[in-house]
C-alpha cells in the first residue's frame, strides 16, 4: 500500500470512530471532543483530496469555531460540576476600574503607534493567482452576505449549547 493510501484508512478510522463515538456517549464533553476529532479527521481528508481550501474553511469554522462556542457554552452554564452552591466563583466585589483602563489604554497607544508608523499605501498580493488570495478577496466583496451568515450560525451554535446545557435545570 501506498503511504497516501495508509493516511486516508487511518483518516478514516479516526474519523468513523469519533462519529460513532460521538453518537454513543452519553457525556455531552465526551461527545464535544468526539466532534473534535470527527472534523479534524474530515479537514485531512479534504487535505488528501488536494482540497486546501476547503481543509482550511472547514477548521476555521467547525474547529475553530463552532466546538469552542460549544464547549465554551458548556463550560458556563454546567453548575452541577461546581460543588458547594454558597460559592459564588463567577460574582466578585466591585473593585477598582484603574488597571483595566490603564491596560485599554496602553493596548490603543501601541495599536495607533504601530498604525502611525507602518506603510500600508504600497501594499500587495504577492502571488495574485493563487487560490487562497481569490477566495480571500472572493469573501469580501462578492461573497460578504454568506461570510455573515456564517457569524449568525456561530451564534446560534452558542444559543444552542447554551439551551442543551441549560436543559437540565
Amino acid at each position: 500500500m501506498t503511504p497516501i493510501v495508509c493516511a486516508f484508512l487511518a483518516l478514516v478510522c479516526i474519523t468513523c470512530g469519533s462519529a460513532l463515538l460521538m453518537l454513543w456517549t452519553k457525556n455531552i464533553l465526551h461527545a464535544a471532543l468526539a466532534m473534535f476529532m470527527t472534523m479534524l479527521g474530515l479537514a485531512g481528508l479534504y487535505v488528501l483530496a488536494y482540497a486546501d481550501v476547503m481543509a482550511v474553511s472547514h477548521l476555521m469554522i467547525y474547529v475553530g469555531g463552532v466546538l469552542i462556542l460549544i464547549l465554551f457554552g458548556i463550560m458556563l452554564t454546567n453548575q452541577k460540576a461546581r460543588g458547594d452552591k454558597d460559592q459564588n466563583n463567577l460574582v466578585t466585589e466591585e473593585s477598582s476600574r484603574l488597571w483595566p483602563v490603564c491596560i485599554g489604554l496602553a493596548a490603543f497607544v501601541g495599536l495607533v503607534f504601530i498604525l502611525m508608523r507602518g506603510n500600508f499605501g504600497g501594499m500587495e498580493i504577492a502571488d495574485s493567482n493563487s487560490k487562497l488570495s481569490f477566495v480571500g478577496i472572493s469573501l469580501l466583496t462578492d461573497y460578504a452576505m454568506p461570510f455573515e451568515l456564517v457569524g449568525i450560525y456561530l451564534l446560534i451554535a452558542l444559543i444552542g449549547a447554551t439551551y442543551i446545557a441549560k436543559q437540565d435545570e
